[in-house]
């Protein structure tokens, strides 16, 4: 039995966004069953550091009702941008706020897409050092870890539109607006210790200003996406 796929969007998206992607991933040659995460812009702006539990519960329904409707035993789950770091939190064994989630019986294997897995960002700062304190680099032996990372826009102080929103998201986020990335992430701050870690010439981060170069163009996604093997 294949296993069922599982997306977790990033931040301030819509589960209407990674319906391009899922198609993709449900037609041929995968033919998986996908189910995104209905969690949306409003519910996104709603969070507040380090107090990420309402995205953390509907993602933990979501992979309940994967499982219940295909009968499998673990899902393929797939984080886009801040989706990649709540899926960290995800699989984690700890409580956390009261919740002990230990989605890591669960899941056989975590990609993430543009996921700032070493971030600056002050707004998600507690949360983020939380999950790398807690469980480090591609943590559970038992899941297969893959980081996906875009190298397509250097960021300008003084360019096109594309650099200068590149420039002012790498500043703000990561201290340093001159370095390249997806357009949103820089490449380097993708990087997750232990996991497989991808780089993609020339994708771009999110589907609003690059729907055919974004991580989840059809066009792309064949290029980080695949059967993944599993660690016994």
């Amino acid at each position: 039995m294949q296993r069922p796929i599982v997306i977790l969007g990033g931040w301030l998206s819509s589960p209407g966004d990674y319906t391009g992607m899922a198609y993709t991933l449900a037609g041929l040659p995968y033919g998986r069953t996908v189910y995104i995460t209905d969690f949306g812009r409003r519910e996104w702006a709603a969070l507040r550091d380090p107090d990420f539990t309402p995205v953390l519960d509907v993602l933990a329904r979501t992979v309940e009702l994967a499982l219940e409707e295909t009968g499998a035993d673990r899902i393929d789950l797939i984080g886009h941008s801040a989706g990649g770091r709540v899926a960290r939190a995800y699989l984690g064994h700890l409580p956390y706020n009261g919740v002990t989630y230990d989605g890591q019986r669960y899941v056989a294997s975590l990609t993430t897409l543009g996921t700032a897995h070493t971030t600056y960002e002050v707004w998600v700062k507690a949360f983020a050092g939380l999950v790398n304190q807690r469980y480090p680099g591609a943590f559970y032996p038992h899941i297969s870890y893959r980081s996906v990372a875009g190298r397509s826009v250097r960021g300008r102080r003084v360019g096109t539109l594309e650099e200068i929103i590149a420039f002012r998201s790498y500043e703000v986020s990561f201290g340093d607006g001159n370095q390249i990335g997806d357009g949103i992430v820089p490449t380097h701050a993708c990087y997750l210790e232990g996991a497989e870690n991808l780089i993609l010439e020339g994708a771009r981060h999110a589907p609003y200003n690059a729907p055919r170069t974004w991580y989840g163009a059809p066009e792309v996604v064949p290029l980080w996406f695949e059967e993944v093997a599993v660690p016994v």
